[in-house]
């Protein structure tokens, strides 16, 4: 076999040609590979969403359904303080209004001396 410039230069094009024939083809397997992949991934996260809003609306329905029936005993009509829509008597209630603080010469601090 005779080595010279003309047989380098065409091992030098077929291999360039076949690596990038080789390429290409790889490439386009790795993209159906990642498509499908992706696919899965977004047919699990819909799967997994289903599920979660499922599991919502069933606690939801739970919480109402449990209110349901405990409301009546946490609603206490406003008869049972002893007075009805114009009854004046408030003494069942507590006063809305805070207690003042006292007045600072009944404090007990003596950081001044002249008296009030």
């Amino acid at each position: 076999m005779i080595i010279d410039a003309k047989s380098i230069i065409m091992t030098l094009l077929i291999a360039t040609v076949a690596f990038y024939v080789g390429l290409k083809f790889v490439r386009k397997f790795a993209l159906s590979i990642a498509q499908e992949n992706h696919d899965a991934v977004t047919a699990m996260d819909q799967a997994d969403e289903a599920k979660l809003k499922k599991k919502q609306r069933d606690a939801d329905a739970a919480a109402a359904s449990a209110y349901a029936k405990v409301e009546p005993l946490i609603t206490v009509p406003p008869a049972a303080f002893g007075g009805g829509v114009g009854s004046n008597n408030n003494s069942s209630r507590p006063s809305s209004r805070p207690s003042s603080p006292p007045p600072l010469s009944m404090t007990g601090s003596s950081t001044s001396d002249t008296a009030v």
